[in-house]
């Protein structure tokens, strides 16, 4: 019903991805497939609520509504079986503009925050910009997956300079989706050990079967009452560049303090037309959403039988979850410096740069590949011609 494979123009829209003026993703030649938005028409329903919207020729301050907060709460309650309240809810323009208010609601200058590494980077910015340190426990990698380092965790999060954690779920950029059992574990530590945990779960909506996304707030009450969760439609929808997200949590003290320190900061207002494309996705966007994820498990078992048959040396696990892929290349033997020529140059790919989220990432490249497949295949025969070269 819906054509993923259409290539729309982008350029002459602004379009951060490709249009900046950034050797390293986007220099003469290159093909783009880096910053973490899609190459696809957004649901129909969502422009025509926005064409709606703009007919009306006045465009000013406009309130959150309860229709915002009741189409997260029905969406919630239709794909992942949760009852949850609009009172738990608050919104904010954007996911990275709410981790860096809960870093400065929840913690102090000075205050440790761990993250669990490689990771999406504004993590390390939001942490660090606020004057709090970061503290990294690495994922340990088995054959291509991802888990958590318990042991580390253990430790790191029983320090008591450590009073919050980041937590990505699913996980940009490994793919992961945590199960409940991982979760729950989790959690037992953080409140074990005051630790408050912050979930970004912005990619929650994109999970390919058989995996299932847990939300953090679904966990036990003793487990959810020490957490605050990221959500918002931008991801899921094609919606980034309309900056609306929200905040969730059922613990009336943690939601107070942030939207308090929301309004010091500035971003207590949400954009007009983020509203609207919103609330249109949430209601009326679930069938675009169902064929989306099938075009892009797809895409993802394409670039990774590519790999398999054709490029030696370089690999791709089929992410559990998300449009991001993290490719392997460590057995080109290739110094960091290296790799990247061999990407931008010879490739004239815009990758991601692997150690962007973190020393883990040497040797490693996070692909974007959510886009019409013809651009996937374009990209694959860009990188054998330069591999094989």
């Amino acid at each position: 019903m819906y054509d993923f494979d259409q290539r729309i123009e982008r350029k002459g829209t602004d379009s951060v991805k490709w249009e900046i003026q950034n050797p390293k993703v986007n220099g003469e030649g290159m093909l783009p497939l880096w910053v973490a938005d899609m190459d696809f028409a957004c649901a129909p329903e969502i422009t025509e609520a926005l064409i709606k919207r703009a007919s009306h020729p006045i465009y000013g301050y406009t309130l959150k509504s309860n229709a915002l907060y009741q189409s997260l709460k029905e969406w919630i309650h239709k794909r992942f079986g949760v009852e949850v309240e609009v009172s738990w809810m608050t919104g904010i323009p954007g996911v990275v503009p709410g981790i860096h208010v809960a870093v400065e609601a929840y913690t102090a200058p000075g205050d440790g925050v761990l993250i669990q590494t490689p990771v999406y980077h504004p993590f390390y910015h939001a942490v660090e910009n606020r004057g709090r340190h970061v503290v990294t426990s690495p994922l340990m990698e088995r054959d291509g997956r991802y888990e958590m380092n318990w042991s580390d965790l253990a430790q790191k999060l029983s320090d008591p300079r450590v009073k919050l954690m980041l937590l990505c779920t699913p996980h940009n950029p490994i793919g992961r989706v945590w199960t409940r059992e991982e979760l729950e574990r989790l959690g037992r530590l953080c409140v074990e050990n005051g630790v408050l945990v912050v979930a970004d779960e912005i990619h929650s909506d994109l999970v390919y079967e058989p995996n299932v996304h847990t939300p953090y707030y679904s966990l036990a009450p003793e487990l959810a009452n020490q957490s605050v969760t990221f959500l918002s439609a931008a991801k899921t929808f094609n919606l980034a560049g309309l900056y609306t997200s929200f905040l969730m949590t059922e613990n009336q003290q943690l939601l107070r303090n942030f939207s308090i320190t929301a309004s010091k900061m500035g971003y207590e207002n949400l954009n007009l037309f983020g509203m609207e494309a919103t609330i249109a996705a949430y209601q009326h966007g679930e069938a675009w959403l169902e064929e989306l994820l099938i075009y892009l498990r797809k895409n993802a078992a394409y670039v990774h039988e590519f790999l398999s048959t054709r490029i030696h040396g370089v690999s791709m696990a089929i992410p559990e979850a998300t449009y991001l892929g993290w490719m392997d290349f460590r057995q080109l033997g290739l110094s960091q410096a290296e790799l990247n020529k061999l990407i931008r140059e010879d490739a004239k790919l815009g990758l991601h740069d692997g150690t962007t989220f973190g020393p883990d990432g040497v040797g490693f490249m996070r692909i974007n590949f959510a886009c019409p497949r013809s651009i996937l295949v374009e990209a694959m025969e860009r990188l054998e011609h330069a591999v094989q070269k």
